[in-house]
């Protein structure tokens, strides 16, 4: 264990911390054991840091918009996807599901020697102890984080308590072990224990997270709400709605923070800069020192920045556009910036070039230009990428926002046959996300209402890594039969693996593949079917 650590301590000094810059020092020259390395508060929360920030990274968002329906191949587009996320061709040696499971168990590496190194380090005071118990809360929140989102990307059926996720890391596991994968029911113990250890630690914990200058500078650290909506969030993926809806109202009643009005909702994607207490539960901060086209949320999608002349390699697809922009109107003219839905707004950029014979014309791909501009955007103008001194355009990755836990109050009324409760929780939403109140939706039965959600979580949650979990888990709930991409984001492939009809929703391919790389190392662990 000890040789592990000292690989990843040397390792750790290529990061930049995700949360302050009086946090960035690197460990002294010949630390390389935990029992060295690792003996104070300080040398704790460096260590968590450097989880923080393994775990902002941008695969899981991209990889989900471009294997469904959000995103589309651009105009720019210089071979990205084409033959693998776009058409559905995904290998146990394909870049996606290696990055997604490396990912998570590279920072869980770190999580885990923190759980572990807590528990031994002597404080030097009692406020130092009431320190080293907020770290470790913090540290066991973002483990089940992790394991959630394992779960969710790598079992077969999130609802089966005998599914297999993926290798349950609740322990520093040592070079020299196979593990196999657990069952989903051993997931998800672990995450409601240390969620449950997390939050009766911060209910009396007087220790506050290291200083930060932003006034909403308290979502960059897992927190209380957080763990609450995490809760939230797993029973949700679970099925047990029973649960989930204790928890989704715990957070909406009790956390204090209020849905974003619609000049709220751009501040918050385009400059992080939204008032306290607005819309954010939890990010993965991003700093000036981490600018990086190699790790930027928006080069996910844009070799350069989020516009027109940006090379956009990704646009967003044009079924998603046609929810947005039903009329059609041209990008930034006086209608399209009249169109009430702010989210509109935010996600097609005001240099997409909007064609008004789309359906017809030859050259689809360059004559329609959708381009994406929810991350890195700005609130005007045609040369779109953000300067802020906060960010330089470099948006940090949001992980959970209070929409999400009227999303899931509203699967909680669908569940339990309350067609107008299910209708109420999504009208909140739109009643921010328009500026004004709204009729709210009315929904015929069970199915209707289960679209309705799905739609709505499309809408709200569109290129942040949700829309591939949501058709998994309740597509079928929704009555729908695969994904809503239009024909005409096909044109220019001529793949046939491209049709939506090639991925049904039985499709073996709704849980990704274990990485080649995993089972070269580890032979015995089970690959999933299909594969």
């Amino acid at each position: 264990m000890k040789k592990v650590l000292s690989y990843l301590l040397i390792a750790s000094a290529l990061f930049v911390t995700s949360c302050n810059e009086d946090l960035t020092e690197t460990f002294a020259s010949g630390q390389l054991t935990e029992d060295v390395a690792i003996t104070s508060s300080n040398d704790l929360r460096q260590l968590l840091n450097s989880g923080y920030n393994i775990l902002a990274r941008r695969e899981a968002a991209v990889f989900t918009s471009v294997f469904t329906d959000e995103a589309t191949k651009g105009f720019n587009n210089g071979g990205q996807g084409v033959s693998a996320e776009i058409v559905f061709n995904i290998f146990p040696s394909s870049a996606a599901p290696t990055n997604i499971w490396q990912n998570y168990y590279f920072a869980l590496a770190r999580i885990n020697r923190v759980i572990a190194r807590a528990d031994v380090i002597t404080p030097v005071s009692p406020e130092d102890a009431q320190v080293i118990a907020r770290i470790k809360a913090e540290a066991l929140i973002l483990r089940a984080y992790a394991h959630l989102d394992i779960l969710a990307y790598f079992s077969p059926d999130m609802k089966n308590n005998a599914a297999l996720a993926g290798i349950l890391s609740d322990r520093v596991i040592l070079t020299s072990e196979t593990p196999l994968r657990t069952t989903n029911e051993a997931f998800y113990t672990l995450i409601h224990s240390d969620l449950d250890a997390a939050l009766a630690t911060l209910s009396t914990n007087t220790a506050s997270p290291p200083p930060t200058t932003p006034a909403n500078g308290s979502t960059f650290y897992a927190n209380s709400n957080f763990a609450r909506g995490l809760k939230a969030r797993a029973y949700a993926y679970k099925g047990d709605y029973t649960n989930a809806e204790i928890w989704a109202d715990n957070v909406i009643s009790s956390s204090g923070i209020a849905l974003a009005s619609p000049a709220q909702y751009r501040l918050l994607f385009w400059s992080d800069s939204e008032a306290a207490n607005t819309e954010v539960i939890f990010r993965l901060r991003r700093t000036i020192q981490q600018n990086s086209q190699d790790f930027n949320l928006h080069n996910g999608w844009c070799s350069i920045r989020p516009s027109a002349g940006g090379s956009p390699f990704y646009e967003v697809g044009r079924s998603l556009h046609n929810l947005l922009n039903p009329q059609n109107h041209f990008a930034n003219s006086v209608d399209f910036n009249a169109i009430p839905d702010v989210r509109a707004r935010v996600i097609i950029a005001p240099s997409s070039v909007v064609s008004q014979t789309w359906e017809t014309v030859d050259d689809y791909l360059n004559s329609d230009r959708l381009v994406l501009h929810k991350h890195g955007g700005v609130a005007t103008g045609n040369n779109t990428a953000a300067t802020s001194a906060t960010n330089a355009f470099h948006n940090d990755y949001k992980i959970m926002r209070i929409s999400e836990m009227y999303l899931i109050k509203a699967e909680c009324r669908a569940n339990a046959g309350d067609l107008a409760g299910a209708a109420t929780a999504v009208d909140a939403i739109r009643d921010a996300r328009f500026g004004s109140n709204q009729v709210a939706p009315t929904y015929a039965n069970a199915t209707a209402a289960w679209k309705g959600i799905l739609d709505e979580r499309r809408l709200e949650l569109a290129f942040e890594g949700f829309r591939f979990i949501d058709i998994k888990r309740i597509g079928s709930l929704a009555g729908i039969t695969g994904l809503d991409r239009h024909p005409r984001d096909y044109d220019g492939l001529n793949i046939p693996g491209g049709n939506p009809a090639n991925l049904p929703l039985n499709s073996t391919k709704w849980a990704l593949p274990i990485p080649q790389s995993e089972v070269n190392a580890n032979g015995a662990i089970q690959q999933n079917p299909g594969y």
